[in-house]
């Protein structure tokens, strides 16, 4: 009997994170970005934040990743269950890592200006290009397997 509930509680922890570590992790920065941006407002004036500050708000910009956070963990959580005869996880979770994509894209164009003004490259550019093309790819691939 316990051996049955402890298959049962592994294939679950399976089914939502498993293959989906990286999303998790994106997610949950996103939402701790947030909650950061709230509680210290003068970080976004930190490395290339600072430029992305001159687009948009530091509270906009707050308000954007808590909400593209939990949207996406709110999607993973309730992974497979449906709405009116639709799968919408999957269709939150690719929308949010594209947008989320967007974000990330643009703390690489803002890295770039400071790299040009401190007269040497980030080391943050090769990172934020590659949460750019993950966030793209885990989009694709979400939609491609619903």
């Amino acid at each position: 009997m316990n051996s049955r509930i402890e298959i049962s509680v592994q294939n679950r922890i399976d089914y939502y994170v498993e293959g989906r570590v990286f999303e998790w992790a994106m997610g949950l920065a996103m939402l701790l970005v947030g909650i950061q941006l709230v509680i210290w407002p003068e970080a976004v004036q930190a490395s290339g934040f600072r430029y992305i500050n001159l687009i948009i708000s530091q509270k906009t910009l707050a308000s954007i990743m808590l909400l593209l956070g939990w949207s996406r963990c709110a999607a993973l959580m309730l992974n497979g269950q449906s709405m009116f005869g639709v799968l919408l996880g999957p269709y939150v979770r690719a929308g949010v890592g594209v947008l989320a994509s967007i974000i990330w894209i643009q703390f690489v164009i803002a890295l770039i200006q400071l790299s040009s003004v401190q007269g040497y490259p980030s080391i943050g550019i090769p990172f934020w290009i590659m949460f750019t093309v993950s966030e793209l790819y885990a989009a694709y691939t979400t939609i491609k397997n619903r």
